[in-house]
């Protein structure tokens, strides 16, 4: 049986929200694909911390939609109402709000070594993934390498 089979993260929001609210951290392993090259799914995991201050650009966030499911995307405008979308997609997400969110990124795992959130590679992939003409090429580029 998958260990992951049956798991429902509404299950533990709460105790997230408590164990964040009360300044400590918590790990999860994300699920999907929206959020390729960076994290993958089986491989990767990400500890949370509440924000401190508002949300910035470039900062990956965890939140609740207003239909109940939980997404961890990146921020990619700052302001009253925060623009997301995950490094995977093309089509911005809009009207995320402070209510919406549980939590912030401030480390990310790959198995169990830490990756550099402040290092020169990821900072240069923040910087290029910005654009949406780079991942316009960069998947072009991947469906053509798998002969799609």
């Amino acid at each position: 049986m998958n260990k992951q089979e049956g798991f429902r993260l509404a299950e533990y929001d709460e105790t997230i929200r408590e164990v964040l609210d009360g300044g400590g951290a918590f790990r999860i392993y994300p699920r999907g694909i929206s959020m390729l090259p960076l994290l993958r799914e089986g491989v990767d995991s990400v500890l949370l911390e509440k924000p401190d201050g508002a949300p910035k650009k470039g900062d990956i966030l965890f939140y609740r939609r207003d239909d109940g499911s939980y997404v961890l995307h990146r921020v990619i405008r700052a302001g009253e109402s925060l623009v997301m979308c995950g490094d995977a997609q093309l089509r911005p997400e809009t009207g995320i709000g402070q209510r919406h969110i549980i939590g912030r990124v401030c480390r990310i795992y790959r198995g169990d070594r830490e990756l550099s959130m402040r290092g020169v590679r990821y900072r240069s992939y923040c910087l290029l993934w910005r654009s949406f003409f780079i991942r316009r090429v960069y998947f072009r580029l991947r469906r053509l390498g798998s002969g799609r």
